[in-house]
């Protein structure tokens, strides 16, 4: 008799459970249905973009390296071509990469100005990679060297020289020089001691820092001994003005003959 109420009970209480779903899925089929096709379309769409992605990524990076392959074989315009149109279709890493080395290109074609805007463009443009952004205005200052004052070498170094910067060991090569140039013997000692104090500074930039350092301390050297020089000059009376000569009396000169 238990038995044949546990089995009506449960019956009883499935065909409630079967009317309820049928309620909850008049009520909110569409709904459902609409939902699930949703996300269908997100996940196929997202890997149709990835497919994509890849497929443009793979794309570019065949086409770098061709155009890389112009520049080797010394076929430069047809790299600068190359790099310009990556620089435009390209994903945005394959991008920027193609555009610095289209300004590579460009500087080893004697095109220094077009070389300086590319990198000058690039070190402030947006969205970039903030280490080739910071290549970039490396490379914009190091084009500078030789022709800009020490003021604004400085001003284009300030952030590259910074502790956290990747690029501080290059910058304050830079600075050192520009301040050797410039006759700031101090300011480029300084460049240079901060690099020859970092155990982390490159080799070769630490060896081309101690023969700078080498070269200002002949300038201070040299400064020094014309300053000691002047001075030796000065207590020796070389320079000590000789009185003018005495002119006869022009008056006296003039007079009558009072015998005549």
């Amino acid at each position: 008799m238990v038995d044949s109420n546990d089995s009506f009970l449960r019956e009883v209480k499935e065909e409630i459970d079967r009317e309820r779903l049928e309620n909850l899925w008049k009520r909110y089929g569409t709904v459902i249905v609409g939902a699930a096709a949703l996300i269908i379309a997100a996940v196929a769409g997202l890997q149709f973009w990835n497919l994509s992605a890849k497929s443009a990524a793979e794309q570019a990076g065949a086409d770098y390296q061709s155009a890389m392959r112009s520049v080797l074989a010394s076929k430069l315009d047809e790299a600068d071509g190359a790099f310009a149109k990556l620089g435009k279709d390209a994903p945005t890493g394959y991008a920027t990469l193609a555009e610095l080395q289209l300004a590579a290109t460009l500087l080893e074609q004697g095109k220094k100005a077009d070389a300086q805007q590319k990198f000058e463009e690039l070190s402030k443009r947006s969205g970039i990679d903030s280490l080739l952004k910071g290549f970039s205005a490396l490379q914009a200052a190091a084009l500078r060297l030789g022709e800009a004052d020490f003021t604004e070498m400085e001003n284009r170094l300030n952030d590259l020289v910074k502790d956290e910067s990747p690029w501080r060991f290059n910058a304050h090569e830079i600075l050192g020089l520009a301040a050797l140039k410039a006759g700031q013997l101090e300011k480029a000692r300084k460049s240079f001691a901060m690099i020859l104090a970092d155990g982390n500074a490159p080799p070769a930039i630490r060896q081309r820092s101690e023969l700078r350092m080498a070269q200002v301390a002949a300038s201070e050297s040299k400064t020094e001994g014309d300053t000691a020089k002047g001075d030796a000059a000065k207590s020796d009376g070389s320079e000590i003005k000789k009185p003018a000569a005495v002119k006869p009396d022009a008056s006296k000169s003039e007079q009558p003959d009072a015998d005549k």
